[in-house]
């Protein structure tokens, strides 16, 4: 019988958000599989107590910030007020607290703390004080091209972004001894390259870089080890079933409809190409399907909107975009390329299109090179262009099933296996 953990997972983004993430694929996996999972949000003040607020009335939800959303899985919604000392002590009191608190109610088992979240506060304390039998660092994006790092950008705005700049400053200040932005985050990963029993990585470059961390630190570089990201193929396999249950904003458009789901954000989404593209094309529609300006306030989407058969759809339930895929005949993943998507990108997004059967066009990122026999890797902006008619052109049943063998071949079921096996085999040396 497979050894079973109680996994801590120190995440840097809500469980709950509709935009479903690694963290969450890989928590809900370990989830069904009988591991235990306290999920642990990123710790923050008005987001956070508006999550709590936001949902049904619960007084032990309010009043703790602790919810079952799953079997087998306790999340913690932590709200700090401030970020920098002396509140931090508190803070972090308050948080290893619930944390602790919540692991003693589960069986005793082998405890996995698991961080996706290198900016967690206090981060060294929390893993000085909270019992673990492995430690890991999971990174899944190039962090110092962040626009939060590696410019310093924030999208709160009034108030909400005075107190913010306020807390942060005095974060760097005080905590942080006056380090700050892309330093900060080379700081914060090399301390957890240090520390960490394993390191997982989700794309090529990631592993390349922390595998020259983990030398320059004299440790094993087989510490780090490449889990490219995967797919939902079980959920998104169901939409070639779906073509009358397509959602009607989607149903009434022009066909054929060319498409892309996630957050358009300046820093990702190359929107200069998304021009020329929609312009290319005036008969073909153009859909986005995802929120705005979530993490770069500079998106200037005004020449986009302009235009008749470009339409911005906003977020939608996460449960709905299968149906949303049905209704797609090109998937479009229209990156830039610079230092955030070359040095650390592979969208969840690749393949669950590809679990769609769906053809795919994307600009020439190196996690993409392994799979250029099942979708369109654009090495150039008219190449990219180009592309759009030919996969529409060229689409069959039977490179249709080709796409989904692939994507079968890379789900988020076979990714966290492979993760879980590994951590027991770490286990298990460390007990020798």
């Amino acid at each position: 019988m497979d050894q079973k953990y109680n996994i801590v997972c120190l995440s840097n983004q809500f469980f709950n958000s509709e935009l479903k993430t690694n963290k969450w694929y890989a928590m809900t996996r370990a989830a069904r599989r009988g591991h235990n999972v306290v999920f642990v949000d990123p710790p923050t003040r008005f987001k956070a107590l508006k999550e709590v607020f936001g949902r049904k009335l619960d007084l032990k939800r309010i009043l703790t910030g602790v919810s079952n959303p799953y079997q087998n899985i306790s999340l913690f919604t932590p709200a700090n007020i401030f970020s920098f000392n002396p509140f931090t002590f508190f803070n972090t009191w308050f948080h290893l607290s619930t944390i602790k608190r919540l692991l003693g109610k589960l069986e005793k088992r082998p405890v996995i703390l698991w961080v996706y979240h290198f900016d967690f506060p206090d981060l060294e304390n929390v893993i000085k004080n909270l019992n673990h039998d492995i430690l890991i660092y999971d990174c899944v994006d190039e962090y110092t091209a962040f626009p939060e790092y590696a410019q310093k950008k924030f999208m709160n705005k009034g108030i909400v972004h005075f107190i913010k700049n306020f807390d942060e400053n005095l974060k760097i200040a005080v905590n942080q001894k006056g380090v700050f932005g892309k330093e900060w985050v080379i700081k914060r990963e090399s301390f957890l390259a240090g520390v960490s029993d394993l390191v997982f990585t989700s794309a090529p470059n990631l592993t390349l870089k922390f595998k020259g961390i983990v030398k320059d630190l004299n440790r094993a570089e087989n510490i780090v080890n490449y889990f490219p990201n995967a797919g939902d193929y079980d959920r998104y396999k169901e939409s070639v079933n779906f073509k009358d249950q397509v959602p009607e904003d989607m149903a009434r458009l022009p066909k054929p409809i060319i498409a892309t789901v996630g957050a358009v954000d300046n820093y990702k989404y190359n929107i200069k190409l998304l021009e020329k593209c929609a312009m290319r094309y005036p008969d073909y529609s153009f859909v986005f399907i995802g929120p705005e300006n979530v993490s770069d306030p500079d998106l200037d989407l005004s020449v986009l909107e302009s235009l008749k058969n470009v339409h911005f759809f906003g977020l939608r339930k996460n449960t709905l975009i299968p149906y949303y895929h049905a209704g797609i005949d090109v998937f479009i993943i229209p990156y830039n390329l610079n230092d955030y998507t070359i040095g650390g990108c592979f969208p969840i997004k690749f393949h669950d299109a590809l679990s769609s059967g769906l053809p795919v066009v994307v600009t020439n990122l190196p996690a993409y090179e392994p799979f250029e026999e099942v979708c369109y890797i654009a090495r150039n902006e008219d190449e990219f262009v180009e592309f759009i008619k030919k996969a529409l052109e060229e689409d069959t049943g039977a490179k249709q099933k080709a796409r989904m063998d692939v994507a079968k071949q890379n789900s988020w079921d076979g990714k966290v296996d492979s993760q879980l096996e590994l951590i027991r085999e770490t286990l298990k040396q460390k007990e020798r």
